[in-house]
């Protein structure tokens, strides 16, 4: 695997390194450059628009995060920087452990990671996923000049998925000379180690009319075990503060529906039925008998999976980059950017086991112990000559299992993503007015996903139904020939060690799938200026004009083992992954234009307006759609210190293949409890209407197991989802004003305030477990208990009721176009620079100062007309995910004098409660005070080639809120708290050394 590895990677280095470094024939002497410069032609490019005018500034607001800010910050992955944005929500990254996809992802506004654009250059990157979503991994972070981000809708410039808006990486330009770059980070632990190695080559040739660009990186994180940090060593229920981990324990938990006889009026005539089993029903070692959980003896806690699962999954990353341009004429400059990428991300997760399934057990298994058998056959009324051990006790059952296989070890999950892209252009002027720019490019993502040591069903199945101790024997089968060749019976009635590596090794089963995304582009424009005769008279200026096309296309495949496929074969997944395929097309057109209005009048500085429109065809399982997204907008300067502008946009964003053509398939989702669960439901109420325990049997609970279905496993339940091919683009209208002032008499101080709302209908999504299961099981939804189109959607064990298990189905959360979503709020920025010689102390340096903030003021969302229109602003839950904090600021400060500099950050979450719900959380878990972190970074240049910096995030070692693990998503809350939203890491040094010549 390894050689594997290496041969690719140097084929790789090979083909693009030659692909760049043939440009740079008679290349001279690296020249010494501290800051490379930024060519004509992308000078006067603003991220939002494809206007190239001198002097043009877009009305919508854009964010910009400088090389230097991201030097300071030193991440490994540039997810980690753009994720503490104020407009952006955690997504995704290094933190997720349960829920990853093995890639670091962005999501502005918490409007979801596939509503938001990324780009490199203003082009399109090739995604990792179904979902149409690009995997920030594959950003080299030696080469981004600075990150622009703009939201609130941007899909009239770039496009669908831009509805949230874009984020935009600028990649250095005519970089010449020799950089390496080292960093080495670690905890105040000494844990957590992160690694990460850059050269970037590059230089001018053909007397500067051309340049190329070669870099290399690697970068290697360490794993953290949530178990080395204090608030992560217990799994804790999120209702009781208690330790809570996995039903699916050792010694393990049993189930059985029992026999039950009925009068006339449905009510159970105890005399004539089976015992029922203790309630929670787990198996004492000492006894060999089952207890309940009022038993001294009872592990209450259950299994703690928390030490086998990852605060930060180690990451080991390949990167190589390159980029080469040559101006054959003024009319003519070719450009490439070539790309490989090999990231290789590993999650591990708590040992495999039986998870709740039902099994067909024969009472005669010779593993039960005696004491459980008798327990077993009074609750099926099964006569003592059947009940006993060996052949004779042919009597099938059966058997909810929830046994963890710790003698298995631990799951890993290994996921391999390999991306390749390839982009050739060529831009030019036709003349000093006019320029063009077009590109072709093709993009692969390879993205393999190997399970190991999780187990398989089916084996599972055999090893337990035997009335032998030696060989897989069903009842009534010839000892001599009746055996399953090669199958070990499994001994889950026992403690740990019960099971022998000669059963595991039957049972044992690594499964593997490949998905395979493919993304084809080519796009091109023209930008100039229009006839002066037509330009406002009140206007020196020319109107600016920007149009032209593009096509896209975007493919996608998923191919798996026969056990990947398989519903439940794989012990322990949350979904199969059935293969599939499917496809995409867009041919679009579109223009700009930026018109100034008015100049140098009375109260009117400068009055311009601006407008955009695209056309899309869009063509998806052989339905052809049209639609078009548009924007409106200007901005106002009544004096040239103030700037008001204002943006109105259609944004639009065609389903992804993923929303498309995913099949229905069962997974997970979190959940604390199930209404129908233990004692809140009772036999006595099981025929009589308008009870829950009479509707909890009316979807899907049997009569027999009323007031003893099991608690959600691990916190969560099994929910169906699955893609539409009939889903239509979603639309979204989006509305932006704020102002900017820059005072003449404080020319280094910048100010600005944006309000922006933006409204998406028609959204692809569907609807939460929450409101499925409240809408049907709560008294405030559904007033009279019966059962209702929500009690429809929920699809029960068939064998015990429960919510888990591959007999339930689980909770229906199928995509529909039926959704709205609606966020608003203000950004605020503010920049101010001073000299300290200018108030009298000396040449001592200057001191540059940053504040950026966001107020957010409404964050709806409702999946369709009969789900909750909830507004998560200051609330997290399953429902609203991750804390949507209600502020989020970011402020710098950072003193530079010559060689030496000194930077404190200070960011700052507002605190946030648990959404208002029937379920009764744990108080000190029910609310998250505000948080705040400070960075401190200094940088010293030793030399003009030689760069040293120190970074010490959390500052003060700020521990994490305790939330308990059901509270939140699957993918956001985990180890006890929300890991990608809050540090659960704890202090963290990184020193690093650049090397330039």
């Amino acid at each position: 695997m390894k050689k594997r590895i290496i041969r690719e990677s140097l084929l790789a280095s090979t083909i693009i390194g030659g692909a760049a470094l043939s440009f740079m024939a008679a290349t001279p002497a690296f020249a010494q450059s501290a800051e490379e410069e930024v060519s004509e032609v992308s000078s006067i490019v603003v991220t939002g628009s494809r206007i190239r005018q001198p002097g043009y500034e877009a009305a919508s607001p854009i964010a910009s995060v400088s090389s230097e800010d991201i030097a300071l910050s030193q991440p490994v992955a540039i997810e980690e920087l753009v994720k503490d944005l104020p407009a952006a929500v955690p997504a995704v990254g290094s933190a997720t452990n349960n829920g990853s996809g093995g890639g670091a992802t962005i999501n502005l506004r918490g409007l979801g990671t596939n509503r938001t654009l990324v780009l490199i250059n203003g082009r399109r990157v090739v995604p990792f996923n179904l979902s149409g979503v690009v995997d920030t991994n594959t950003i080299p972070v030696a080469l981004v000049e600075r990150i622009d981000t703009v939201t609130g809708g941007a899909s009239a410039v770039y496009g669908a998925d831009a509805v949230a808006g874009v984020v935009n990486f600028i990649l250095k330009n005519n970089f010449e000379g020799v950089e390496f770059s080292s960093s080495y980070g670690f905890s105040g632990e000494d844990d957590a180690v992160r690694r990460k190695f850059d050269l970037t080559v590059g230089g001018n040739f053909a007397e500067d009319r051309g340049n190329a660009v070669v870099s290399f990186g690697y970068t290697k994180t360490d794993p953290l075990y949530q178990d080395r940090r204090p608030w992560g060593t217990v799994a804790r229920s999120s209702t009781t503060g208690a330790p809570l981990g996995s039903g699916t324990s050792v010694p393990g938990r049993f189930g059985v529906t029992p026999f039950q006889v009925k009068d006339a009026d449905g009510n159970v005539i105890p005399e004539l039925s089976g015992t029922p089993l203790p309630s929670g029903a787990e198996l004492d070692p000492t006894t060999g008998a089952l207890i309940g959980s009022n038993h001294p003896n009872y592990n209450s806690a259950g299994y703690n999976y928390n030490p086998y699962n990852l605060y930060q999954t180690p990451l080991s990353r390949y990167q190589i980059n390159a980029l080469g341009s040559f101006k054959i004429n003024p009319a003519a400059e070719v450009y490439s950017h070539l790309s490989y990428v090999q990231s290789d991300v590993s999650l591990d997760n708590a040992s495999s086991g039986t998870f709740g399934n039902v099994y067909s057990v024969p009472i005669g298994n010779p593993f039960i112990p005696d004491a459980m058998r008798q327990q077993l056959c009074d609750a099926l009324m099964i006569g003592a000559n059947k009940c006993v051990s060996g052949p004779g006790g042919d009597t099938m059952m059966d058997l909810t299992i929830n046994r963890r296989f710790t003698e298995m070890g631990t799951r890993p999950v290994d996921i391999e993503n390999k991306t390749v892209q390839l982009l050739a252009g060529v831009r030019g002027d036709f003349n000093p007015d006019w320029n063009y720019d077009a590109y072709i490019s093709h993009g692969e993502t390879q993205q393999l996903t190997t399970r190991r040591n999780w187990g398989s069903l089916s084996k599972l199945k055999n090893a337990l139904n035997t009335v032998s101790a030696d060989q897989c024997l069903v009842p009534g089968a010839d000892p001599a020939t009746g055996g399953i060749a090669g199958c070990v019976p499994i001994n889950v009635f026992g403690p740990e060690g019960s099971i022998t590596q000669e059963m595991i090794d039957y049972i044992n089963l690594s499964s593997m799938s490949k998905v395979t995304i493919k993304q084809d582009v080519a796009s091109g424009s023209i930008s100039g200026v229009l006839p002066e005769r037509l330009s406002s008279p009140w206007s020196e200026r020319p109107i600016a004009i920007a149009f032209g096309a593009e096509w896209r296309r975007s493919s996608a495949a998923t191919r798996g083992d026969e056990a990947a496929q398989t519903n439940g074969e794989v012990l322990g997944t949350g979904a199969p992954v059935p293969d599939r395929e499917g496809q995409f097309e867009m041919r679009e057109a579109f223009a700009e234009l930026a018109i100034p209005l008015i100049e140098n009048l009375p109260f009117i500085h400068s009055l311009n307006l601006e407008a955009g429109y695209r056309q899309t065809e869009f063509k998806a399982a052989g339905v052809t759609s049209h639609y078009g997204s548009y924007k409106l907008g200007g901005d106002w300067s009544p004096i040239e210190d103030v700037r008001i502008r204002a943006m109105y946009q259609r944004a639009t964003r065609a389903p992804n293949i993923g929303e498309l053509f995913n099949p229905q398939v069962t997974g997970l989702n979190n959940r604390a409890e199930d209404p129908c669960q233990q004692g809140l439901i009772n036999p006595a109420d099981a025929n009589k209407a308008g009870t829950l325990s009479n509707l909890c049997r009316l979807t899907g609970v049997p009569d027999g197991n009323i007031g003893n279905v099991a608690p959600p496993n691990s916190g969560q339940v099994n929910v169906l989802t699955g893609g539409n091919p009939n889903l239509g683009p979603e639309e979204a209208d989006t509305w932006t004003i704020g102002a900017v002032w820059q005072p003449a008499f404080v020319p280094s101080l910048r100010l600005s305030v944006d309000y922006y709302d933006i409204k998406v209908d028609k959204t692809v999504g569907s609807p939460s477990v929450d409101d499925i299961l409240n809408g049907c099981y709560s008294t405030t939804l559904n007033p009279n208990l019966e059962f209702n189109e929500f009690c429809k959607l929920i699809g029960r064990n068939t064998k015990n009721g429960s919510l888990n298990g591959v007999e339930s189905k689980g909770v229906t959360l199928l995509s529909s176009n039926l959704g709205n979503d609606r966020v608003s709020g203000f950004d605020l920025a503010g920049n101010y620079r001073v000299e300290l010689a200018d108030f009298g102390w000396g040449d001592i340096g200057r001191v540059d100062l940053s504040v950026n903030g966001n107020i957010v003021t409404r964050f709806e969302s409702q999946a369709d007309p009969n789900s909750v229109l909830r507004d998560c602003v200051g609330y997290y839950s399953v429902s609203c995910g991750e804390p949507k904090v209600k502020q989020r600021w970011s402020s710098r400060a950072t003193w530079s004098m010559g060689d030496y500099s000194a930077s404190l950050q200070w960011r700052h979450l507002s605190g946030v409660e648990v959404e208002p719900s029937n379920t009764k959380w744990f108080p000190d878990y029910a609310q998250i005070d505000s948080y705040d972190y400070f960075d401190l970074s200094g940088r010293w240049d030793i030399t003009q080639t030689v760069r040293l910096t120190a970074t010490i995030n959390n500052l003060f070692d700020k521990a994490p809120p305790m939330v308990g693990s059901q509270i939140g998503s699957t993918s956001a809350n985990n180890g006890n708290t929300f890991p990608q939203t809050y540090d659960a890491i704890g202090r963290y040094f990184t020193f690093g050394a650049t090397l330039k010549f």
